[in-house]
């Protein structure tokens, strides 16, 4: 793999072609959503409310962690509160896609969930012992762990936190979810194993891993899970990724039926 040392932003990185996670997510949940979203460029008929709240919820971690790196002090929980509510206003105030509402919920009720989760937070997040980055972008050349074959497009994303934590430093993924991962999601998410292949490209190498876990629900817990990854983990990665970008490049678009067709913008399109 050659990794090229890139300080864009991460909005002029994403104006060229590239691939995300994110992309090689969505083709491994259903090829033909993919191609829907991706190729065809299909609008979905709606939004699922939590892209919107764990949108909101990454805003106001965002805030939290940047005040840590200014002034090594939390930001009032007032105003990590606030954060949260403004970028929920500016994701209901889009009428371009309709927002679905899970059953008994409305903008007011999601709005408690996140005002009682961060307040939450605010006293028993994640606290590094120093923030290096929020939000880092990165973009790193793909390389076929087979052939060695330097791929035309690149992996392009943001880590969410880089800091240092008990002597390492650890590349931290928010996660907002209705319940814990399980042992399988927690060893073999390729999000972690990609970020560990890109820190190269920012001068990391060393780094370890971990998942920022908010939990939506009585409580609002948190978990701080540091995550085990190897240069194997790295591998299997980029052959997952290198594989999914064989398959669009040959246009293999196959449905997938299955939980993820329930709440999917792209229903119509897809004729189910």
């Amino acid at each position: 793999m050659n990794a090229i040392i890139r300080t864009e932003p991460l909005a002029a990185l994403r104006q060229g072609l590239h691939t995300s996670v994110s992309q090689v997510k969505a083709f491994q949940t259903c090829g033909k959503r993919y191609e829907i979203q991706y190729v065809r460029g299909v609008p979905p008929s709606h939004r699922p409310i939590a892209l919107s709240f764990g949108s909101a919820v990454h805003a106001a971690l965002e805030t939290f962690y940047e005040r840590l790196r200014d002034t090594g002090e939390k930001p009032p929980v007032e105003e990590l509160q606030a954060a949260f509510a403004d970028r929920m206003d500016v994701e209901m105030a889009d009428a371009s896609i309709p927002i679905r509402f899970d059953d008994g919920q409305d903008a007011g009720t999601v709005k408690g969930q996140g005002i009682a989760m961060l307040a939450n937070y605010h006293q028993k997040g994640f606290v590094p012992d120093r923030v290096i980055a929020v939000e880092q972008p990165f973009a790193v050349d793909l390389a076929d762990p087979e052939t060695g074959q330097v791929l035309d497009i690149p992996l392009i994303g943001a880590i969410d936190l880089v800091a240092e934590h008990q002597g390492r430093v650890v590349l931290v993924e928010h996660k907002t979810a209705a319940r814990r991962f399980d042992a399988i999601r927690l060893r073999h998410d390729i999000q972690p194993s990609s970020y560990l292949f890109a820190a190269k490209s920012l001068q990391l190498a060393g780094a370890t891993t971990a998942f920022n876990l908010l939990l939506k629900g009585k409580g609002t817990p948190t978990e701080y899970i540091p995550l085990s990854r190897t240069r194997a983990d790295e591998i299997e990665a980029l052959e997952t990724i290198t594989a999914v970008l064989r398959a669009i490049e040959s246009q293999i678009f196959f449905r997938t039926r299955g939980w993820a067709c329930g709440d999917c913008g792209f229903k119509r399109a897809c004729g189910g």
